[in-house]
């Protein structure tokens, strides 16, 4: 585990912040030569997604389901399953210790939101909606 803290700019939905946060975490993995991740998420809906287990229905979570997809064939190996809320206390902290800090400038990837599709800033994670 690498603990990282990073910030939406503009709201979005809970399964796009949950998306965000696994393509951050994997972007970083990725970034560091990881070649066999897995990932543990406390979102039933997006883990089973990406397991192919759930169909990705909602149009706006297409570009995350397609990106993460995409981001997991570069690892030799990747594995994502669900962790209950219950069980993540450590992860639930951490998110509530991240939410409490004023980092200072710089240290924070900052996050950007157009209408309904959340895109980061810069090189970590470019999403757009494609019709």
């Amino acid at each position: 585990m690498i603990p990282r803290a990073s910030s939406l700019t503009e709201p979005c939905s809970n399964n796009v912040v949950e998306y965000n946060a696994l393509l951050i975490g994997m972007q970083i993995a990725n970034e560091i030569g990881v070649k066999n991740l897995e990932a543990y998420g406390d979102s039933k809906l997006i883990v089973n997604q990406v397991r192919g287990e759930y169909e990705v229905r909602h149009e706006d979570l297409i570009p995350y389901y397609n990106a993460t997809i995409s981001m997991a064939e570069r690892f030799r190996n990747f594995y994502i399953d669900h962790v209950p809320r219950q069980q993540n206390a450590h992860a639930d902290a951490l998110a509530s210790l991240a939410a409490s800090l004023a980092l200072p400038t710089g240290v924070m990837r900052k996050y950007l939101s157009t209408s309904t599709t959340c895109i980061a800033q810069g090189s970590l994670l470019k999403i757009s909606k494609s019709r």
